[in-house]
């Protein structure tokens, strides 16, 4: 018996089906360590939950620590601001640097504590007084600490890694898109970059609090290809010996219907039904067949926190569209349904793609972000 390669709900050791994505990030991280030259655009990849985004963003950590370059990781949203977190993040992995170069590091952090009244991050001397800035406030300090760690002996790059990015504080984000836009117009050789993944509203989000978009590349995730599927499941499996059938594989891939979360459920699922195989066992339709019906009390509770964390109307919203069909909707037809006109659909509609469960499809049209969900609405209503 062998336990089961596939994670759901679990950080992914693997991203299949992100291929664009690490190429790109590949090319970046080159021109930075390389070329010691700074990534001027904030790279933020967006979708919605279970896509695989955390597990990308790590991606780029472990490949970017390969290549001798220092990671900060954060997670937004936390009760202190971005630039609070990312500076005791930077505090936290250059804690073992040599004394002198920490001491300087130090008192840049400790000028830009003042600067933006960071509780907690590090302890500062009264006599220290930080320089006036300009709005935002903090954007130069924050500056001077990503140059001298970008420059440090002990790292050939500095890649900041920002999870959540949706979630963080509206003065957080201007200081570090005015930072990123000091260090381009200045054109100073600084080994850095900033990469992040949020939510399909990051870009709604960003853009309120920073006006120059232009200085920010939005890449969206989409589901998984059918090749891209293919891929997180089998591979996994090979490697232990296990072989799955040809109509076992194109079930699995019709469960999931490119969605990653739902391919790991489905191929964990059939892997327990087979009883944990050992090397030379094959996993067939019947395996996939038992583990389906295993995996929907997963998606079930899912799907129940999901609707109990929708206001009434975000819940008619949600009612209408899956009355109406299981693949994009149109907002003219839930419109219709629910009785009202399509303009009075805006501020459900953007609560709901801020949460998560639906996203936009074609031009005028949602659907969910969660394949079966429109299936689990009418059987609750019936």
């Amino acid at each position: 018996m062998q336990p089961s390669p596939y994670t759901p709900g679990d950080l992914a050791r693997e991203v299949p089906g992100r291929a664009i994505q690490l190429a790109e990030f590949e090319e970046r991280l080159s021109y930075l360590v390389d070329l010691k030259r700074l990534v001027g655009r904030i790279r933020v990849d967006n979708g919605p939950r279970g896509y695989g985004k955390t597990s990308l963003l790590r991606q780029y950590q472990t490949r970017a620590e390969a290549r001798g370059a220092i990671t900060v990781w954060v997670t937004a949203g936390e009760e202190v601001g971005l630039i609070a977190q990312l500076a005791d993040a930077i505090s936290r992995v250059t804690a073992s640097w040599r004394s002198d170069t920490r001491s300087r590091l130090r008192q840049s952090l400790q000028v830009l504590t003042l600067s933006v009244g960071i509780p907690g991050v590090a302890r500062i001397d009264a006599a220290i007084h930080p320089p006036v800035t300009s709005t935002p406030s903090g954007a130069r300090e924050f500056e001077d600490v990503v140059r001298m760690v970008a420059a440090a002996d002990e790292a050939s790059a500095l890649v900041i890694l920002i999870d959540e990015i949706q979630a963080a504080d509206a003065s957080g984000l201007r200081t570090l898109a005015y930072a990123w836009q000091h260090l381009q117009a200045e054109g100073i050789d600084v080994p850095a970059a900033v990469f992040a993944a949020g939510l399909p509203n990051s870009p709604d989000v960003i853009a309120s609090a920073v006006t120059f978009s232009e200085r920010i590349a939005y890449r969206p995730l989409h589901p998984l290809s059918t090749e891209a599927g293919e891929i997180a499941i089998l591979e996994p499996s090979l490697r232990l010996g296990v072989q799955w059938n040809r109509k076992a594989l194109a079930s699995a891939l019709e469960v999931a219907a490119g969605y990653p979360y739902t391919l790991q459920l489905i191929a964990d699922g059939a892997w327990l039904a087979a009883e944990r195989p050992d090397p030379g066992a094959t996993i067939t339709e019947d395996h996939v067949r038992i583990g389906r019906a295993e995996m929907q009390a997963d998606l079930e509770a899912l799907f129940r926190g999901r609707w109990a964390n929708a206001t009434a109307q975000e819940q008619q919203l949600m009612s209408a569209m899956a009355h109406i069909g299981d693949g994009p909707v149109r907002r003219a037809d839930i419109a219709r349904r629910m009785g009202v006109t399509a303009e009075s659909l805006g501020v459900p509609r953007a609560r709901l793609i801020d949460k998560g469960f639906i996203q936009a499809a074609t031009r005028g049209s949602l659907e969910f972000t969660i394949p079966g969900f429109a299936v689990f609405l009418r059987d609750l209503e019936s």
